[in-house]
């Protein structure tokens, strides 16, 4: 469990605290101080104030009403954390579009959402059909606001949605989630294992257009914190930002971890300087994890969480990770204070420690609500505030979760159930392995088979009948892999998470 001493907060100023008030304390307290930075720009926080103050002001020009859509389709950069801001101060619903999406894709998105105004990066003029009015980010938004009133503006109440995202979802359409501006505010507010302090500086690469990256510059404009905001997210380009602004806090994937240690033989950031990784979507190889802590010198801490808890469930605290036992630092996390967890059978029945089932989650604030185009919205939860999360996992006697897997990504093998995140613990750890996904196809004697897509160390030659050998000393012969595919690189979404169905489509494509 995480110690009382590694759970920390950010300060709220006032009892009634918010993320409009907490910025103009800040822009009051240290004007000149940096609040946003970028490669090639920054803001300093009475600048961030007084332009989130005259973008409002600019979208009440417009006509904008309460719950209207304002939403953003541009990477990250020094001007979300204003149209965010803005956004609220206006009582304006912020909505994240994700500009990988195809134009068709991104139609549906705004036929659905219908907002009164698009600000995004010039880039992505075109995917907007013509009937949705866009401002770019660069001479357009400056247009925009021209002769706006600066006066202090805040129109938000705390039951007001204000946020909108839509899944990630790797099947399917994809969710419209929406926040109110007091489970926002909560969720910033609530403790974390993150180890912020006001002098940090915090590097978001996560898109802002999830709640990763929204998250993050939530914290960074509630905490008085300088956030980095990182258009692109290359090794170079973090190691670029880590060398120039002294990023004390980072924002990774286990995914890319890799890459930053090779990109650190070369650059050599001084051991300490990073004070701490946050990270998310998968537990790191205890090797991998090793060699982490011995290269950067710096703590780190796993969330759990989903778009439709806004925040996080669990943290897998710094202590944790500095723990030899792979029962705990390859576990998911405790839960935060506040936090309920059960872990329920088929039959929605609590399950004993240690055994797995489904993972229900109960939060100390309003999670998400479904939103439809109408403006209805209906609960995730239920009527007791039990939240199913769709995941897989249990919790041992120590109080840790460990995610298994997702329900849907179960595969059932001659009446076996086989969760790939086991089997890729395990495919991961193993000699010349640097990365792993397992996914089934159909068997007509089995129901389904299980199949392993395997990423090499460079330089190494792959050997997959020994790959599989070691694994059957490490698991029963039935979750191990009938066949292994060789990959440069497994395809993941924006938040990291591994596509399971690209990867069965391109290797297997007809689920033979």
């Amino acid at each position: 469990m995480a110690s009382a001493s590694e759970w920390t907060g950010l300060r709220l100023l006032g009892d009634t605290a918010t993320l409009s008030s907490q910025v103009r304390h800040f822009a009051q307290r240290k004007p000149d101080a940096p609040a946003v930075l970028g490669m090639t720009g920054s803001l300093r926080w009475r600048e961030l104030d007084t332009c989130a103050d005259r973008l409002a002001n600019a979208l009440d020009r417009l006509g904008m009403k309460k719950g209207d859509r304002l939403a953003w389709l541009g990477r990250n950069s020094l001007i979300f954390p204003i149209v965010l801001l803005a956004a609220r101060r206006a009582g304006a619903v912020l909505t994240g579009l994700n500009w990988r999406l195809s134009p068709v894709e991104l139609t549906r998105i705004l036929d659905r959402t219908e907002p009164a105004l698009i600000v995004g990066d010039t880039e992505f003029a075109g995917s907007v059909p013509s009937r949705f009015r866009f401002v770019d980010t660069e001479a357009g938004l400056g247009a925009f606001v021209t002769g706006a009133s600066t006066e202090a503006v805040d129109r938000s109440e705390p039951g007001d949605i204000s946020t909108l995202f839509f899944t990630s979802g790797t099947t399917g359409e994809p969710k419209a989630l929406a926040y109110t501006s007091e489970s926002a505010d909560r969720m910033m507010f609530a403790p974390n294992t993150l180890a912020f302090t006001p002098d940090a500086r915090l590097l978001i690469v996560a898109p802002v257009f999830h709640t990763a990256g929204w998250s993050w510059t939530l914290y960074g404009l509630a905490g008085g914190m300088t956030q980095i905001q990182l258009s692109q997210a290359s090794p170079a380009t973090m190691f670029d930002a880590m060398e120039q602004l002294g990023v004390t806090h980072a924002q990774w994937v286990p995914a890319i971890l890799s890459d930053l240690l090779k990109e650190n033989e070369a650059r050599q950031i001084p051991k300490g300087q990073l004070k701490m990784v946050g990270y998310g979507a998968s537990p790191i190889a205890p090797s991998l994890l090793k060699a982490c802590l011995d290269t950067f010198g710096c703590e780190f801490t796993q969330v759990y969480g989903m778009t439709e808890t806004i925040g996080p469930i669990t943290h897998l605290p710094p202590s944790a990770h500095r723990n030899p036992d792979p029962r705990v630092n390859q576990a998911t996390g405790t839960a935060g204070p506040g936090v309920e967890i059960r872990i329920t059978n088929a039959d929605g029945l609590d399950v004993a420690p240690d055994e797995t089932g489904e993972i229900l989650v109960r939060l100390p604030y309003p999670a998400a609500v479904r939103w439809s185009a109408d403006g209805t919205v209906a609960p995730v939860a239920d009527a007791e505030g039990w939240l199913s999360t769709g995941d897989v996992g249990h919790i041992d006697t120590d109080g840790f979760l460990t995610v298994t897997d997702r329900l849907k990504d179960m595969i059932i093998t001659g009446g076996e159930n086989v969760y790939p995140v086991e089997v890729e613990k395990v495919l991961s750890g193993l000699p010349g392995v640097a990365d792993a996904a397992v996914f089934s196809v159909p068997d007509p004697k089995w129901g389904e088979r299980v199949v392993a897509a395997i990423v090499p160390v460079t330089g190494t030659r792959f050997a997959p009948d020994a790959t599989l050998a070691l694994c059957r000393q490490q698991l029963a012969h039935y979750k191990c892999p009938t066949r292994i595919f060789e990959v440069s690189a497994l395809p993941r979404n924006a938040t990291g998470k591994v596509l399971r169905q690209d990867l069965r489509n391109s290797l297997v494509p007809n689920n033979t």
